[in-house]
């Protein structure tokens, strides 16, 4: 078996692509949501304080480890859809960094719904997230939403992998649409970027089938 540096990379972004999702899909399914009201969002916080933590943690996991995966589904571009693709996975990377940031947000709701919820703490908590760097990081969540419905493009056109792979990310970006708790969406992006990561970890470039022909 090869152990050449650019076999190692490839090891690494398939784990990540695999590892990367399923910490996000965990968290998306535990994320409390509190109906968009700041002080029903503190009570559910503040009613479950472990999930919601955990939620966070997960998150905070997720992005670091995905982000590299990202990195590495250039390889999947060698000619055709390269425009779209590069421009998905930046996008993506993009939404990512806003879940970073997104986590933090959080972690500022768990210390304020800690001992209990007050309509000062609602306020505060309205407060935090009119403040134009949270906004900013949503925004990076919303824009970088985009690359779920580029990315798919572009895998189509270079056709590097099965159509079923695209489907599940396109579908991923359909499902936050739908009534549906997010972490459907979260299941559908654990399966469409594994299914790249496991292709990762077994297809290893060779002399003879080198890695823009993955």
């Amino acid at each position: 078996m090869s152990t050449s540096p650019v076999n190692v990379r490839q090891r690494f972004a398939g784990a990540c692509l695999i590892a990367g999702p399923i910490a996000m899909a965990a968290a998306m399914a535990l994320k409390t949501t509190g109906g968009g009201d700041s002080r029903a969002l503190l009570a559910e916080v503040a009613a479950d304080p472990g999930r919601f933590q955990l939620s966070t943690l997960l998150q905070l996991l997720a992005v670091l480890i995905t982000l590299p995966g990202l990195a590495g589904l250039v390889r999947l571009f060698p000619g055709r859809g390269a425009v779209l693709g590069h421009l998905g996975i930046g996008l993506l990377g993009l939404n990512m960094l806003g879940n970073l940031g997104d986590a933090a947000g959080s972690a500022a709701l768990s210390a304020l719904a800690s001992g209990g919820v007050t309509e000062q703490k609602a306020a505060i908590a309205d407060a935090i997230s009119g403040e134009t760097v949270f906004v900013v990081v949503q925004l990076m969540v919303l824009a970088g939403m985009l690359g779920f419905i580029l990315l798919p493009v572009g895998l189509l056109l270079a056709r590097t992998v099965h159509w079923a792979v695209p489907a599940l990310i396109l579908a991923t970006v359909v499902s936050f649409f739908l009534p549906v708790n997010e972490g459907v969406g979260g299941v559908l992006l654990a399966l469409g970027m594994g299914t790249i990561g496991v292709r990762f970890l077994t297809d290893l470039p060779t002399a003879d089938a080198p890695l823009a022909r993955l």
